[in-house]
């Protein structure tokens, strides 16, 4: 026969191992915020630019008829970039142009692949969509660069910190034809940041660096990040929403603000 005491004495065991387990999760932190960047592994790293409050990964619907996007099909699968050697110092304006993964001259090695098969004809397409900008992404970056041998500590930490004074989305990926024929003029009318706070923040794109003119293929969209000195999004804006659309692509992206923090500082 079971007593109530016993009964009262298997619930308090229960409810205590419940709140253990509950306080364990609280506080559980994220590698990012346990280890130094320069700890990470590989793993980590790409972690950030594609599963992370500063990184997404969507498999992208491609619009339109099959005809339409015959010719920019799957051609080889895209890979995260890192940072390579040849440049890490950036400007003190954070011109993303003079960065150690710009210019043009051979993928960067170690990257594993990601996506379709090659050559395959797909109606949709995985992608990678950072906020290029954040620190948290540009040390995912360097890092990579670190791993495979190819910047020193110094570079990494002049690359990861040096100011930018614009807002950088990043997109990676495996069919990135169309952004390679894309100019800032056949964007502009499709290409923002929104806040879901504020439905009326609508952030339009103010400059555009194609994957052609890049090593690590990827495609850098440039957004203001002040008006009258004060930023354009802040925690309150709750998320941040890129839009982009070039045919026969249309890229929808949301970035959790609350998450992407850097001690108490937004870091995007």
């Amino acid at each position: 026969m079971i007593t109530p005491r016993y009964q009262t004495d298997k619930i308090t065991v229960l409810v205590t191992i419940l709140f253990l387990f509950a306080l364990l999760t609280l506080r559980a932190k994220d590698f990012w915020e346990e280890k130094p960047f320069t700890y990470w592994n590989e793993k980590e790293a790409y972690k950030i630019l594609s599963d992370s409050p500063w990184g997404k990964s969507q498999n992208v619907s491609l619009l339109g008829n099959e005809s339409d996007f015959r010719e920019v099909r799957q051609e080889s699968p895209g890979v995260p970039p890192t940072a390579s050697a040849g440049g890490a110092r950036g400007t003190a304006g954070g011109d993303v142009r003079s960065d150690p993964t710009a210019g043009r001259g051979g993928a960067a090695a170690g990257r594993p692949s990601y996506g379709g098969e090659p050559g395959a004809l797909s109606r949709s397409a995985p992608f990678q969509i950072s906020w290029y900008s954040s620190v948290k992404v540009r040390q995912a970056m360097g890092r990579l660069g670190q791993l495979h041998g190819k910047l020193s500590t110094e570079q990494i930490n002049d690359f990861a910190q040096q100011p930018m004074e614009n807002y950088v989305i990043a997109i990676s990926g495996s069919m990135m034809k169309p952004f390679e024929q894309a100019s800032l003029e056949s964007l502009k009318a499709k290409t923002f940041l929104l806040s879901k706070k504020d439905k009326k923040k609508k952030i339009e794109l103010k400059e555009y660096m194609s994957p052609k003119d890049r090593k690590d293929g990827m495609a850098l969209f440039v957004f203001p990040r002040t008006a009258d000195g004060k930023p354009l999004l802040d925690v309150v804006d709750d998320e941040a929403q890129f839009v982009t659309e070039q045919e026969p692509l249309r890229i929808k992206v949301s970035f959790k603000l609350s998450k992407m923090m850097i001690d108490g500082k937004l870091d995007i």
